[in-house]
């Protein structure tokens, strides 16, 4: 599984990515690639040792770790400044999770917010992926796989 890792007031995802690596399960986080505005999804063993402060100031997996194949990943936690109530999402402006989601479409996307994130609608256009499940602390509401692009 792929977590993407929390900051500011996103919900904390490390005790998440903790409990799956004690559990020994495979782990991967993103690194962010400005130069090419992607994602690349990276295998994380310990939360505190592999982590650093990337290119936006979000923590990321250290140069050391490895790639992970996208044919390898079977779910990604997706993230958002905002969710709409059909699974489609207001990102942060880089477009990068649409264009990653875009060569995982095999892997389950699962977003993970906050309730108060939840509006009605929000703006979404051809390119935008939505989630096939969005979880906050209140519901989780379940949608079929739409937004193919």
């Amino acid at each position: 599984m792929m977590f993407f890792v929390s900051f500011g007031s996103e919900v904390d995802t490390l005790p998440m990515i903790r409990k799956a690596l004690a559990e020994g399960k495979r782990v991967a986080a993103p690194r962010a690639e400005p130069e090419r505005r992607e994602l690349t999804a990276c295998e994380i063993g310990d939360a505190e040792e592999d982590l650093a402060p990337g290119a936006h100031g979000i923590r990321e997996p250290k140069a050391h770790c490895p790639i992970v194949a996208a044919e390898e990943i079977e779910a990604v936690l997706v993230p958002a400044a905002a969710w709409g109530e059909d699974g489609y999402r207001v990102g942060y402006g880089g477009g990068y999770y649409d264009r990653f989601l875009g060569r995982v479409k095999h892997a389950h996307r699962v977003g993970l917010g906050l309730e108060v994130q939840v509006a009605c609608e929000v703006p979404h256009g051809a390119r935008d992926l939505a989630v096939d499940v969005l979880v906050t602390e209140e519901a989780v509401r379940r949608f079929g796989r739409r937004g193919e692009g």
